[in-house]
């Protein structure tokens, strides 16, 4: 069970801000707080007009250019036709404008979710949608400020799915993802809607384990070797009966034929404990050493041994199981 203080809640600096005081991120930063204005930008929420923005896309553009040179033609030449077609275009464009706006108009961001990470893996961020208007939602896309981006899928009427996006890591610690984007350019792409939000939460990357990893320091156990066991337990061997025996343990056989009454005896073996700690490795680099017992964790639990940490003020006690395993690797990310 886990002993020392609560984590540290440091954040992992966001690829993006290499410089906290650039134009760009100032921007940004006037950009949310202008947003968070308008109404919610966190997970749950529900997508209504003051969060949608929509503008023409390049071929969007285009086709205005070419129906506004059509209009200008047609005036010139008195060409009925040409006006007809002149507003038939821009009619089909004004509705594939309000399309696009009710594509997004009423989607529920439930939440976001992500599994923990070695550093430099792939964070696999699943965003869930829910759609309650019973209108089937098409050509929906997920992407972040990174560029990265999740395929199109449609959303059923009155449904729910998710969106998977995958984000690079670099570094341990909490990892906060960003401004992300849900946008869609349904039906014709002449115009996209979109709409931003943040997830809710940071997630936790793991330190990356190192390369080549000294042996584990199987000389620093706390207990080893065997203890007395029952029925269940391995078969040790034969000793002289005491008092107190239980009677089903007598082997009569053998007693006859040492002429003395012996009882079996039982053993189980005690596996080794074993205390991880950042001054064990040797190593004078802080980084390279918590890499060093990460993998020392992961081959212990591979091996099914009984180990625990002691990072200083941080200590987990000795056990095993995928749920230590996650504690120590969690206790190794926060380290400061």
């Amino acid at each position: 069970m886990w002993s020392g203080k609560s984590w540290s809640t440091r954040p992992l600096t966001e690829l993006s801000q290499t410089d906290p005081g650039s134009l760009k991120n100032r921007l940004d930063r006037l950009f949310a707080r202008w947003l968070k204005r308008r109404g919610p930008v966190t997970p749950p929420f529900r997508l209504n007009y003051r969060q949608i923005f929509i503008l023409p896309t390049g071929f969007g553009c285009l086709l205005g250019a070419i129906a506004f040179a059509m209009l200008i033609s047609s005036l010139n030449f008195n060409n009925n036709m040409g006006l007809f077609t002149t507003f038939l275009v821009a009619g089909i464009a004004v509705l594939s404008m309000h399309i696009a706006y009710r594509n997004l108009e009423g989607i529920t961001i439930r939440q976001c979710t992500a599994e923990p990470v070695f550093a430099g893996q792939d964070l696999a961020l699943l965003v869930r949608l829910s759609e309650d208007s019973n209108r089937l939602r098409s050509g929906l896309r997920l992407s972040s400020q990174d560029d990265a981006r999740t395929d199109v899928i449609r959303l059923k009427p009155a449904d729910h799915d998710q969106m998977m996006l995958t984000l690079p890591t670099v570094e341990r610690g909490w990892f906060k993802p960003g401004r992300l984007t849900l946008a869609t350019r349904h039906p014709l792409g002449l115009f996209r809607a979109w709409s931003v939000f943040w997830p809710e939460q940071q997630f936790l990357v793991w330190p990356k384990p190192a390369d080549q990893a000294p042996a584990l320091p199987l000389s620093n156990r706390l207990n080893s070797g065997e203890k007395p066991g029952d029925e269940g337990d391995e078969y040790h061997g034969l000793r002289s009966w005491r008092e107190g025996d239980p009677i089903h343990r007598i082997a009569w056989k053998a007693s006859q034929r040492h002429q003395d009454l012996l009882a079996r005896e039982f053993t189980q073996p005690v596996q080794d404990e074993l205390l991880f700690s950042i001054d064990q490795t040797g190593v004078r680099e802080r980084e390279r050493a918590i890499s060093i017992v990460t993998s020392w964790v992961l081959e212990s639990d591979q091996r099914g041994l009984q180990y625990g940490l002691e990072l200083g003020a941080v200590r987990v006690d000795t056990g095993s199981g995928r749920r230590h395993r996650d504690r120590c690797l969690n206790a190794l990310a926060e380290l400061p």
